[in-house]
């Protein structure tokens, strides 16, 4: 009985111990991908999927241009070996999948009131299709291909910014358990660099929907930035006359209003925030309209601040402060090179004698008028964009003569003038006797 009872002890010893490596064994497997941020399946018939997300950012305003981007994923390392033969093995990752498309129809979800549209697309799953020569640990690098869009890329009004984001993709595939092949068990990714270029470290999500409630895409992400200048067809030949992106004009009201009279202005405008440092511009050329004729502004601001081109001679306004100008009735100052979504300030200084009404119109929306000096801060959207001022000078109250009184003046004038004569003659006549 007791060498049964051993026998029985050790049994059950050795069974508890190879549950127990059982679990560390399980414990492990699931250990490692986890350390490195990844996402582990739930089981071999529902694989990780991943995804890569494209943010295209762009001024309120913008319509979002027609475009495609496109990703390059590089092979780096299958199993920690980097050899060319080694690299050869691992398979393409979906091509599908590695190209995403916007259409003008495409929106910012959030209904954004900050100035900025941000429209994200989540393509298809990396892995679709994809079929791993064996288990393993298959590492790629994601990075956005660059110059995709040459209608935009080529444009000389419009900017595009590319990505210099890059990723490392880290997938973990499994033996199935009946043998038929393999499937993706875990994922992880990692940023290397940021959208700037500039390094970056830290574990990113990259499966499709992100988390559902803090955000709602892969968080291998891709931004790229648009900005949209409705300026001339060929640059270097503006018509300020046919189109402008921004016009400020001036005109009088009233009998007595002076139409050769230049009013004091005062503007500002600031560069949208998603044009690079090196693409800012120290100014934007605004020319003078009259008649519908690009007159020289010599008499509406000073000789430093005019320049001349294709188009004409032009005022430089400056994008760093504030520009100082004269606006005379029937003139208009056209811009032809403001982006979308650069924001301006345009000011009227008080003249004597005139009340001053300004109307705006942004991206051919319905006018505001306002009984005040200025435009207030406002930015630049498609379509028409201006600033009407308007002074109006009353009629003026004449002092003097009512001319409706002339003939009764006249009669009583009439009247003092006998009368004196008469006295005139009397008294010479007394004289003579």
């Amino acid at each position: 009985m007791l060498k049964s009872s051993k026998i029985k002890t050790t049994f059950l010893f050795a069974l508890v111990l190879i549950m127990c490596l059982s679990c560390v064994t399980t414990a492990f497997a699931q250990q490692l991908p986890n350390a490195e941020g990844a996402i582990v399946a739930q089981d071999e018939d529902n694989p990780v999927q991943a995804t890569i997300t494209k943010n295209l950012r762009m001024p309120f305003g913008t319509t979002t241009p027609v475009s495609t981007f496109n990703f390059l994923a590089t092979p780096r390392s299958v199993d920690e070996k980097v050899s060319e033969a080694d690299l050869a093995t691992m398979p393409a990752l979906n091509p599908a999948a590695l190209t995403v498309s916007f259409a003008a129809t495409d929106t910012d979800p959030s209904n954004p009131t900050a100035g900025l549209l941000n429209v994200p697309k989540e393509t298809g799953n990396l892995f679709h299709n994809v079929n791993f020569p064996h288990a393993g640990i298959f590492v790629y690098d994601i990075s956005e291909i660059h110059d995709t869009n040459p209608n935009i890329d080529q444009s000389a009004n419009d900017l595009l910014y590319y990505s210099d984001a890059q990723y490392t993709l880290t997938v973990y595939v499994a033996n199935k358990s009946d043998g038929s092949g393999t499937f993706v068990y875990a994922v992880g990714a990692h940023i290397i660099t940021n959208d700037a270029g500039n390094a970056a470290t830290g574990k990113v999500d990259p499966t499709p929907g992100g988390d559902g409630e803090h955000f709602l895409f892969s968080r291998m992400a891709f931004a790229n930035d648009f900005v949209r200048t409705q300026g001339p067809e060929i640059p270097g030949t503006p018509d300020p006359v046919a189109k402008s992106t921004l016009t400020v004009s001036k005109a009088v009201s009233g009998d007595f209003a002076d139409r050769t009279q230049f009013f004091n202005f005062s503007m500002t405008l600031t560069v949208p925030e998603l044009i690079h440092a090196a693409d800012v511009p120290p100014y934007y050329r605004a020319y003078v309209v009259e008649n519908n004729t690009v007159i020289d502004p010599v008499n509406n601001a000073a000789s430093a601040l005019i320049g001349t081109d294709a188009g004409g001679s032009y005022i430089k306004i400056s994008t760093t402060g504030s520009t100082e100008f004269t606006l005379r009735d029937g003139q208009r100052l056209a811009f032809v090179d403001t982006p979308v979504g650069t924001r301006y300030t345009a000011t009227e200084t008080a003249a004597t004698n005139y009340q001053t009404a300004v109307t705006v119109i942004t991206g051919s929306g319905m006018g505001v008028t306002l009984d005040a000096l200025t435009t207030g801060e406002r930015e630049i959207g498609e379509g028409t964009n201006s600033a009407s001022f308007v002074n109006t000078r009353d009629s003026v109250t004449p002092t003097g003569l009512n001319l409706n009184n002339l003939p009764f003046i006249g009669l009583i004038l009439l009247a003092a003038i006998t009368l004196i004569t008469f006295v005139v003659v009397k008294i010479r006549r007394r004289n003579c006797y």
